[in-house]
């Protein structure tokens, strides 16, 4: 009788696997498309928040040299070097980093919706 019983279990277990992909989990593959997401877009923020500190950090030499800002930058050679290193390249990098993990989740989403559209039972 026991045995009767766990053969109907194994084989429950076995019908209900049957209906789940093999190889990832589509709840957790949700969970990574919405958690890259939001770090993509607090990445952004975080750079963009560097950048006008940057500028500010700027501002104040342009201020005690007592000159404008695009006046420093345009007659300072180090000036503008500081602005390549610490203004474009960081800007450029996180809409780099921004893009990619946006395309990285929805692309999730669009195989998690493309998997759910083909497992879905046609009436």
């Amino acid at each position: 009788m026991a045995k009767e019983e766990e053969k109907e279990e194994v084989e429950s277990v076995d019908m209900a696997d049957e209906n789940e992909p093999i190889y990832y989990k589509p709840k957790s593959l949700s969970l990574i498309s919405t958690i890259g997401a939001w770090v993509s877009w607090i990445l952004l923020l975080v750079f963009i928040l560097v950048i006008i500190a940057q500028v500010l950090y700027i501002a104040g030499i342009a201020e005690q040299n007592s000159t404008t800002l695009v006046d420093f930058i345009k007659n300072d050679p180090s000036a503008r070097s500081f602005v390549y290193t610490n203004l474009v390249l960081p800007l450029f990098t996180a809409l780099g980093l921004f893009v990619l993990l946006q395309a990285a989740a929805i692309g999730l989403n669009a195989l998690l919706e493309i998997d759910f559209n083909i497992r879905e039972p046609k009436n």
